[in-house]
């Protein structure tokens, strides 16, 4: 056997390999926006390098039929991607999106870090079945037990997406939604926010009335994300890096 065919059986093995930790990835751990938005590609992009690269890299360089030594030194390679593979994989598993939460007029991707971070316990969030969770804290309309609500959460720098306790799936009609969202002329204001409007009318329709947006934060991005004002309809993202 050549090397380039040893090489190519390992490849073909390790594109089998990561076919399936994709499905995972794409599906499962960062599903829709997420994977775009959160790290998905970034976690794809970094196991490739180990799996379809080093790996069968590897392979062609030790290759050589007759060699002395040679089921020891793919085996160590093997051990050594396998290794590589697992940690990896366990990284993107580790930092992979819980919810996305919404409160306070923006949309928060919330890890698992996020909460350990400051000293909270992972919420266990098996009670709400969409993937991803779609979340909200419905902040208390009665201004003493509000601001009870924020002083429990002070040390966490007064985010409230940490508060699990009162989690409920995300109500795109409820009103503290739609009074909550973004002034469309503080965005126009930014830089190249008054293009991104003007593009977002003429491939939406309408006016701007008619949409809602509002602050969508992860690790990697911090945009707009527009809605459908009278129905709650999540549109997609508005084309802006705000500063």
């Amino acid at each position: 056997m050549s090397r380039f065919k040893a090489a190519g059986i390992h490849f073909a093995i390790s594109t089998v390999i990561y076919l399936l930790l994709a499905y995972f990835i794409i599906l499962v751990w960062y599903p829709d926006i997420l994977f775009a938005t959160d790290g998905g590609w970034r976690g794809m992009s970094m196991i490739a390098g180990v799996d379809l690269v080093a790996g069968p890299l590897l392979t062609l360089i030790v290759f050589k039929a007759g060699k002395p030594g040679l089921k020891m030194d793919l085996s160590f390679i093997a051990a050594l991607q396998t290794l590589c593979l697992l940690a990896g994989t366990y990284v993107v598993w580790s930092e992979r999106p819980l919810g996305i939460v919404y409160v306070d007029s923006r949309f928060q991707v919330m890890t698992r870090g996020d909460y350990l971070e400051v000293g909270y316990p992972v919420p266990v969030l098996d009670r709400f079945d969409d993937n991803p969770r779609w979340l909200q804290v419905t902040v208390p309309d009665d201004l003493m037990a509000e601001a009870d609500l924020r002083k429990k959460h002070a040390g966490a720098a007064a985010n409230l997406a940490l508060a699990s306790e009162r989690y409920e799936k995300f109500n795109p009609q409820h009103p503290q939604f739609k009074e909550s969202a973004r002034d469309t002329q503080l965005i126009a204001e930014r830089e190249g926010g008054g293009a991104a409007l003007t593009a977002w009318i003429a491939s939406h329709g309408g006016t701007l009335d008619d949409y809602n947006f509002y602050t969508y934060s992860t690790r990697y991005v911090y945009r707009y994300l527009g809605f459908r004002a009278s129905t709650g309809e999540r549109l997609g993202f508005l084309d802006l890096q705000p500063r």
